[in-house]
């Protein structure tokens, strides 16, 4: 087999989205996909995307639509367990939920009024709130309002905890819950959850809490609770980004924690000083901090950080000095020392797809794929756009938004099959979005570090 191959094939666009899900079912011979006639512009409400898989022979199977989707994230659409029943988010009248599709009996089976962002084998799903991320300028979705707007630490809205068979819901953990863990909520606006991700043993659950600040930033806290709601645990604050489990008591993550601007953003002063008056402090501080000698080493430096799941956990570096930049990365379900990663476009607009093992701290270059040149009509983008938070359109351009929020915006998100054989990643450098697959056998299974 070659090494790199188109996994979809048909009339318009694939995708799969983020880099956190498996996208194959149990036995391999399946992989679910979305499809879109048009990637040109931010996701419209009133235009589905299709929702199915490609069977062994490469042929799509066309299950359903959904109207619950974005580019970078899809649609949450994932296996449940080793069954060939796969749930998806969707408008469920006038609330974000799932449908469950059974691929044997080849329809929905199941209509939920809750969203699953993951789910573990026995069928527990944990969904947030996508209406409150939308309107913050996350990774939500477009139609619906979000019901508390109004307030910036809402008690009703949060991770939802559902039992996809039985119906079993539950609050696991409100916004106000997290805002109020070990911090003053009132430093930050318009607080939200996001990214959740299971650990290995499907025991505990991490996410992502962020807040606005005065300067037109934004802070990130990386936590962890258990699914049971036992737990709770801040792992770090600062400026964090994307990250997996290596383990299932250590996470690896993208970030810088602990600058003299991060210090100043949580403390009582930052919270009694006009806005005005921060902003113009912000600016003077960075010209303090990065100086023409020093450069940016005059702050704490971003790195891949590997932290202990504990409160307030020492960072552990991870590939100092050999992963350098920002990615997506995902650590193979079969042998955990391995981890599929890429890079964001350079000035070529050129992503990089790569392997790294942790044990040999080795890096190894698999290809190298890149971006088209075709921007989004801001037209009509700009209307599609509309309930995204004032704020953020201010701190981001209508030009950069509409082309992050469209399907032109391509990460190539890389993950694993389960038994680490292959990896799958979507692309645009052929002019048209598609799913790719790239055969790593030969490096994984060649190591004397073989598969367990």
């Amino acid at each position: 087999m070659q090494q790199e191959f188109t996994l979809s094939a048909g009339e318009g666009h694939f995708f799969f989205g983020f880099h956190d899900l498996v996208a194959w079912n149990d036995a391999g011979d399946k992989l679910l996909a979305l499809q879109t006639p048009d990637i040109s512009v931010p996701p419209d409400p009133r235009v589905p995307c299709g929702i199915g898989y490609f069977d062994a022979a490469q042929q799509f199977h066309r299950m359903g639509n959904t109207y619950a989707y974005n580019y970078p994230q899809g649609a949450r659409q994932q296996w449940i367990g080793d069954t060939d029943t796969f749930i998806v988010n969707d408008r469920v009248q006038e609330v974000w939920g799932a449908r469950i599709y059974d691929v044997n009996a080849g329809k929905c089976v199941h209509v939920l009024h809750q969203p699953a962002h993951v789910i573990t084998n026995e069928g527990i799903a944990f969904g947030i709130d996508y209406a409150r991320l939308y309107r913050v300028g996350g990774y939500g979705y477009t139609g619906l309002p979000d019901k508390y707007a109004h307030l910036h630490t809402p008690e009703h809205s949060g991770i939802v905890k559902h039992n996809v068979y039985t119906g079993e819901q539950s609050l696991l953990l409100s916004i106000a819950a997290v805002a109020n863990y070990k911090m003053n909520p009132n430093l930050g606006q318009h607080h939200y959850i996001t990214h959740l991700l299971l650990n290995p043993s499907q025991q505990r659950l991490a996410f992502l809490h962020r807040y606005k600040l005065k300067d037109g930033g934004e802070t990130t806290r990386l936590m962890t609770i258990g699914i049971d709601g036992s737990g709770l645990t801040c792992l770090a604050t600062g400026f964090l980004s994307h990250f997996d489990w290596k383990d299932d008591t250590h996470i690896a993550i993208w970030g810088r924690t602990g600058s003299n601007i991060e210090r100043l953003r949580g403390s009582l002063l930052y919270k009694m000083m006009p806005s005005g008056l921060i902003t113009g402090g912000k600016k003077m501080l960075k010209k303090l901090l990065y100086t023409k000698e020093k450069g940016a080493k005059a702050v704490a430096p971003f790195n891949w950080l590997l932290l202990e799941d504990v409160d307030n956990a020492v960072p552990a570096m991870l590939a100092k000095n050999i992963i350098t930049e920002d990615g997506h990365p995902m650590f193979c379900p079969a042998n955990r020392d391995w981890m599929i990663c890429d890079t964001y476009p350079d000035q070529q607009g050129i992503r990089t797809l790569f392997l790294f093992q942790y044990s040999t701290q080795q890096k190894t270059t698999l290809g190298t794929y890149r971006m088209i040149d075709a921007k989004p009509d801001l037209h009509l983008s700009h209307p599609l756009l509309a309930g995204v938070e004032e704020g953020v359109l201010k701190a981001f351009s209508l030009e950069q938004m509409a082309f992050t929020r469209s399907g032109l915006h391509c990460d190539l998100h890389p993950r694993w099959k389960r038994d680490g054989s292959l990896v799958a990643f979507d692309s645009i450098h052929e002019g048209q979005r598609m799913i790719y697959g790239y055969d790593v056998s030969s490096i994984i299974y060649a190591n004397k570090n073989v598969l367990v």
